[in-house]
């Protein structure tokens, strides 16, 4: 008896055995991505698992998404009239939806660029799906989570500024200065006429920062599917589990305008509001990819000209995680999305992530886009914040792109007041608000244009690395109004005469007006009167050695400052000699390098009586020395004729000098 009920319940382990692997089976023979069948297995059978639903060629209808004239506008700017509208802009056909929809799944975003569509379903809807002809796959949606850095309020909750200048940056006014944008403003630039997207967990738009300036050109809520982007969400609220916390301190950094306290650094731009990110936890803030691609796809239709987004995740709480492997660029679908959005020409700017010193260890997604800038924080001494993420990307591309001030930062909380945050979260809205500015200054840059300048204004853009990126972002040279291209250091041969060709480049239309700052002997600024000029130097033996000339290029609302160093040297045609001559005070005595080096110099008068002498004892090799006029006890000589005799190692010379008052 004992031995028929032990065969009994192998019997039945080997059936149920059989029937789970048959499903197994089944599944990965059909459409199942490995991720999602592994998923499956491990989940009940009532599960809804949140899934991306892929389709073949045939899904794509003859309608194309409703695009505004804005979007259209943009993109004509890099494409030409017949091409504005490709393959990505179509959309899935209706009917596939309403048949999906018959099997009792709950579609949650339609995907025209990924062509397909994310959905939550058990796994017998699954099954179903998976019978689909018109379905090529199905896999499951990430869910991304972060720890984000951000420091508590210094010192008063709200900080109280004087109100009563006409543009009063308060506490904000560091990260303005620090990124360089101060000047831009001075200039009347202010983002008017810029459609930013700040992609993020929700935003406050009644806080003072915000009253009679903000202009919302749209906004929506991906994860409740309405309009409605400031709901705090969270049950138990605190200062940092509110909905709206991380979002409303981003939308400040780039919009605020409260004076005393907060500008932002484009604080006349519109924005295009997208609620994207779960957060109700004092420790995470979640993404599900899903939600980011759909409002990518909408912000692109809307017509923003630059995505914000400080997304920079990199733990999953799935089973299908990507790995640092999938840092390529061309693997996570939000990165897919962000190229795709770039090819549209719109700017995606991402935060680099606070993951230097996690087991991630290095940059987030969508930050490995080829097409995408990723920001990187510093300190307010320029050195990397202990949190940025580093590079490089999966394929060996140096990441992030650009770093700047990220710790420290200035801005509104969603519960009121003001406070001091840190993170890359907020590293990327200062680069994008300046980045506004530069293009409501020249509206015809495209998206491509505008990357380049931005890693081309880094200060370690020739020598670019993992943890800089290409160094600080400036956001002067971005705006290139108008800027000088001469050289920064001219070494000129005692008693010639040479000129120094002077350039300007720029993107204003009004043509500079050239000046020279504190005008010295023996230099003269010729202005050609079309952007360009010449510096005429002669060398003057009563000038210094080495000095800085300051040339002004003014264009009326922005003039750019900039600096030559000039330096005298002795020329191999004029071995020995002295100046000037005559003299009165001082007189150089100048040996070229092929005379030699100097042994010694003596000074006679015109009765041949030595009046002063310097021998180099110490060898030193040094091409111009000075004799001051006294003799040897450091009395004045009388005026009249002296011979100098030089000697070197190579050869002497008797010199004729002449001393006036």
């Amino acid at each position: 008896m004992h031995h028929y009920k032990h065969s009994f319940f192998l019997l039945i382990f080997f059936l149920l055995t059989f029937s789970v692997s048959t499903v197994s089976q089944n599944l990965t023979e059909k459409k199942i991505s490995k991720s999602l069948h592994n998923k499956i297995n491990k989940s009940s059978s009532d599960y809804e698992h949140l899934i991306w639903i892929y389709f073949d060629e045939n899904a794509v209808s003859d309608n194309v998404v409703a695009l505004s004239e804005k979007s259209l506008k943009r993109r004509a700017k890099v494409d030409s009239e017949n091409y504005l509208i490709d393959k990505n802009d179509y959309t899935i056909k209706p009917e596939i939806i309403e048949e999906m929809e018959r099997t009792g799944v709950h579609i949650r975003h339609q995907s025209r660029w990924l062509r397909a569509v994310s959905a939550e379903a058990n796994i017998d809807k699954i099954e179903q799906l998976s019978k689909m002809p018109i379905v090529k796959k199905i896999s499951e949606v990430k869910v991304y989570s972060k720890t984000p850095i951000e420091m508590s309020p210094t010192g008063s909750k709200l900080y109280k500024g004087n109100k009563s200048l006409a543009l009063n940056y308060g506490a904000s006014l560091e990260q303005i200065q620090f990124i360089k944008a101060l000047k831009l403003h001075q200039a009347g630039l202010s983002g008017e006429g810029v459609t930013i997207g700040i992609f993020d967990s929700g935003f406050n738009t009644e806080h003072p920062a915000f009253f009679d300036s903000l202009r919302v050109e749209a906004s929506y809520d991906f994860i409740n599917n309405d309009t409605i982007v400031g709901d705090p969400d969270c049950e138990e609220q605190s200062e940092n589990n509110q909905q709206n916390y991380h979002g409303t301190l981003v939308m400040g950094v780039i919009a605020g305008f409260d004076l005393g306290n907060l500008i932002g650094v484009a604080y006349k731009a519109s924005v295009v509001l997208a609620k994207t990110e779960i957060t109700c936890s004092d420790t995470e803030i979640k993404l599900e990819e899903d939600n980011w691609v759909a409002a990518a796809e909408w912000a692109d239709s809307v017509g923003v000209d630059i995505i914000s987004s400080s997304v920079g995740y990199t733990v999953f709480t799935d089973l299908g995680s990507y790995t640092i492997d999938d840092l390529d660029g061309n693997t996570s679908l939000i990165t897919i999305a962000a190229d795709i959005a770039a090819s549209k020409n719109i700017l995606v700017i991402s935060s680099a992530g606070n993951e230097r010193n996690t087991t991630w260890g290095t940059i987030s997604m969508p930050a490995d886009g080829d097409s995408v800038i990723a920001v990187g924080a510093v300190s307010n001494s320029g050195e990397i914040a202990y949190f940025s993420s580093p590079g490089p990307s999966a394929d060996g591309r140096i990441k992030p792109d650009i770093v700047t001030l990220g710790t420290s930062v200035f801005s509104s909380r969603a519960i009121g007041g003001y406070a001091y945050v840190a993170g890359t979260s907020f590293s990327s809205p200062l680069v994008a608000g300046a980045c506004a500015l530069a293009l409501e200054h020249d509206q015809t840059l495209t998206a491509a244009e505008i990357r380049q300048k931005i890693i081309q204004s880094g200060d370690r853009y020739l020598s670019p690395d993992n943890d800089y990126g290409h160094g600080l972002f400036n956001a002067i040279d971005v705006a290139d109004i108008i800027k000088f291209e001469m050289p920064q250091i001219v070494r000129i041969p005692m008693g010639n005469t040479e000129t120094i060709h002077i350039k300007t480049s720029g993107t204003s239309n009004v043509t500079p007006q050239l000046t020279i700052l504190g005008p010295m002997n023996g230099v003269i600024l010729v202005d050609s009167g079309n952007g360009s000029g010449a510096l005429k130097v002669t060398t003057l033996e009563s000038n210094p050695l080495e000095f800085e000339i300051g040339l002004v290029a003014d264009v009326g609302y922005f003039s750019d400052t900039s600096y030559i160093n000039i330096e005298y040297y002795v020329d191999s045609e004029r071995e020995i000699y002295a100046g000037p001559n005559p003299f009165s005070e001082i007189v150089r005595i100048f040996i070229s390098p092929d005379a030699g080096d100097m042994k010694s110099i003596t000074i006679f008068n015109s009765a041949g009586e030595k009046v002063w002498e310097t021998v180099n004892d110490s060898q030193l090799n040094a091409d111009i020395w000075e004799w001051n006029g006294n003799n040897s006890h450091n009395e004045e000589v009388a005026d009249g004729a002296y011979l100098v005799l030089v000697k070197t190692d190579r050869t002497g010379k008797l010199l004729k000098l002449l001393k006036i008052r």
